[in-house]
């Protein structure tokens, strides 16, 4: 038994010894929140709901799968690369607003890559002391502040320097958070000499924050660097008071920054000075509000000879000693000390060395004293387990709401079930309906109930207009009653006129369909699938044919098109070139290979890769037509410059000349929403003579000088 008592005392202090500590709670609990979209990590999908145009406090990349908020340093790079001359007061009072409230106590507790680094400095291995050249490396970040978060974005318009070049959050976040989903595998060709340097950072970064504390928070984040001009007047943090202290040291010693006092803009507020100060010169800003200091007493007998330095050491003795023989014992107790404007000198027999006197050469150090013993009030207590609480409940609305959440509605972006359905008399010729044998278009299911008049005057509004919808979608009007028999359900579609419909009128045999589709017993629902069959809406509500022309026109505009889809065809505006029109349509190609690429002129591989692509379009002469489609507006006004003359090709001949039709993608949408482009470039596209896609490559067609571009036009061909 005693055995058994023993093993479980052990367990118990082994982890009471390993508990993790209220700042590391918070940590924790500030990286969570700020990460919510758990699913997004298994999805590989950026989340861009309403919370991310807010800023998080601290340093956490917008592109993180997992982030719910902005990054207050990427938004503000943002806001400056775009604002022209305008200030872009939204986002700077933002960041002044979370520097006035808690400087750099964001660092030390609430920033996730702070986090990151602490848990990377408990690594065992040799550790790097702080010296007079980690505090001249300290000023480190202001410079890349200065350069990259504010001149690069200043200079070249919508060029983030740090979140480009530097910022290993991001790249940890951001890139490897999407390129670790399966569903991002195509985004591996796109990596080039950007990504591969700013892993080498992250790496750098990851060694250094092992063997020397807080590397990157130290020496690069320009964050800091920015909380740290509001750290003297913020109103949480550590506070420093000068009156009490005598100059031990101790908390200099103690803390792992390069600051020169507690407080300073180098202090990220972590508070673990202020258990080691004798004096309790270092305390929390606030704390009054929460603890309050027991009474004392003590006597004067261990006082150091200067009544004015003895008044530290009574205020934190917290012992009661006796003072020479025959002398009352001076009962001092912190209210009524702290109370005295100008406390009255102590006075003391000077005790000898045999009573307890310092030897002379020693009399000069400062006594060793105890910290005063704060007592938490009754309100404080109240107030802890309320704050906890609501903490809880915000972070487990957070995750339930983010991970269980409706993108657009309850079944948006979900597959479709194939299904075959009989159909009925009408103007449409067929027998029965296959949903995945008509995937050039949308496609529209109305399903609606021949017990349900909303829903039968629904279609017969629709009637007049189904010729038009009908050019652009599949319409399908999807029966869903069975307890009608099909003789009834046909009489109905005659008599209300239905039958003159060019549309098939299937039936739902067991609700599969509507089901499938997050049928609720709503009539009419109409649902809309792009050419995936994915779910894209889904209105349980009447709409007008305005209504359902907008939502085929949005879901095709917003379809990410993928080998084997028929390309919807799209028109460019042209650049001047040895094409003469002004626009150019892919329709047009018709008939011909269609190679589409996606370029811009600071795209290094882009660049590179087009004369190639021009060398290959003229050895098939009338066989092909190559678009290369420039798909960033910020560089557009350099396009047509950088067409006529600053490049030409192996022949000297300027690319104005080329076979190639140079065209502008206005807002990259072709690129960003037809085409599959994840904001890398280029991406070559190759659509054969019918119309359908039949290659596509996210990244250079020329990797490790392999021609890939080739056989893909030749496969066209046939």
């Amino acid at each position: 038994m005693a055995k058994i008592k023993s093993f479980f005392t052990g367990v118990g202090r082994w982890f009471k010894d390993h508990a993790p500590t209220r700042r590391r709670i918070i940590q924790l609990y500030a990286a969570l929140l700020t990460n919510a979209n758990l699913k997004g990590f298994g999805e590989g999908q950026i989340y861009t709901g309403a919370t991310k145009n807010v800023c998080t406090p601290g340093l956490n990349c917008y592109s993180c799968p997992g982030a719910v908020a902005a990054c207050p340093l990427g938004a503000l790079q943002n806001s400056l690369g775009s604002s022209g001359n305008t200030t872009p007061y939204y986002i700077l009072g933002i960041i002044a607003l979370f520097g006035l409230m808690l400087g750099r106590t964001i660092c030390g507790f609430l920033c996730p890559f702070g986090l990151t680094q602490d848990l990377l400095y408990k690594v065992k291995s040799p550790k790097v002391k702080k010296s007079a050249a980690t505090r001249v490396l300290s000023y480190l970040k202001y410079l890349l502040l200065i350069t990259l978060v504010i001149a690069v974005p200043l200079i070249y318009h919508n060029v983030p320097g740090f979140c480009k070049y530097i910022c290993p959050a991001g790249t940890f976040g951001g890139s490897i958070g999407l390129l670790s989903s399966e569903y991002n595998n195509d985004l591996y060709a796109m990596l080039g000499y950007l990504f591969s340097w700013k892993f080498c950072i992250l790496v750098m970064c990851i060694v250094l924050c092992i063997f020397i504390y807080r590397g990157f928070c130290r020496f690069i984040c320009p964050l800091g660097a920015i909380y740290g001009f509001f750290n003297g007047i913020a109103l949480l943090g550590v506070k420093f008071e000068k009156s009490k202290c005598i100059d031990c040291g101790k908390c200099i010693a103690k803390c792992k920054m390069d600051i020169r006092h507690v407080g300073d803009h180098e202090c990220i507020n972590c508070g673990e000075c202020i258990s080691v100060c004798p004096t309790h010169a270092i305390s929390w800003k606030g704390g009054k509000l929460f603890v309050e200091p027991a009474s004392v007493a003590v006597t004067a007998s261990q006082a150091p000879a200067s009544a004015g330095s003895a008044l530290g050491a009574i205020l934190v003795s917290g012992t009661t000693m006796p003072i020479a023989e025959n002398s009352a014992p001076a009962e001092i107790t912190v209210a009524n000390v702290a109370s005295t404007a100008e406390p009255a000198p102590i006075t003391a027999a000077a005790p000898t060395e045999e009573q307890g006197a310092l030897p002379a050469d020693k009399a000069q150090e400062p006594p060793k004293m105890q910290k005063v013993r704060y007592v938490r009030t009754k309100t404080s207590k109240i107030l802890e387990i309320v704050a906890w609480v609501l903490a809880a409940a915000l972070l487990i609305s957070a995750l339930v709401y983010y991970n269980t959440r409706p993108s657009a509605n309850a079944s948006f972006g979900k597959t479709v079930k194939d299904f075959t359905a009989e159909t009925y008399q009408t103007q449409y010729d067929g027998e029965s309906y296959t949903l995945y044998q008509n995937s050039d278009k949308p496609t529209v299911l109305v399903f609606w109930s021949s017990r349900n008049d909303a829903s039968m005057e629904y279609l017969a509004d629709l009637g007049a207009s189904l010729p038009t919808l009908t050019q652009t979608a599949n319409i399908v009007a999807v029966h869903i009653v069975n307890s009608d028999s099909r003789e009834t359900v046909q009489s109905i579609i005659d008599s209300r006129g239905f039958n003159g419909y060019n549309i098939p009128f299937v039936q739902d045999g067991s609700f599969d369909a509507y089901t499938d589709c997050g049928g609720d017993g709503a009539f009419p629902t109409t649902v809309v699938l792009n050419v995936h069959h994915e779910i894209y809406s889904r209105n349980t509500r009447p709409l007008s044919a305005e209504e359902i022309e907008a939502e085929i026109t949005s879901v095709r505009d917003a379809t990410v098109y993928r080998e084997g889809d028929k390309l919807y065809d799209f028109t460019v505006t042209t650049y001047q070139s040895s094409y003469k029109e002004g626009s150019f349509s892919t329709e047009s190609a018709r008939g011909k290979v269609l190679v589409i690429n996606f370029w811009f002129v600071s795209c290094g591989p882009c660049v590179e890769e087009l004369p190639y692509i021009e060398s290959i379009t003229e050895q098939y002469g009338d066989k092909v037509v190559t678009l290369a489609v420039h798909a960033n507006n910020d560089d557009a006004p350099r396009a047509q410059t950088f067409i006529d003359s600053e490049n030409t090709d192996r022949n000297k001949a300027s690319w104005s000349n080329w076979q190639i039709i140079f065209g502008q993608d206005i807002g990259a949408d072709f690129y960003a929403t037809r085409l599959g482009g994840k904001g890398s470039y280029p991406i070559t596209v190759v659509v054969n003579p019918e119309g359908y896609i039949s290659f596509v490559r996210q990244g250079p067609v020329i990797n490790a000088r392999l021609d890939d571009l080739t056989p893909a036009i030749e496969a066209a061909l046939k």
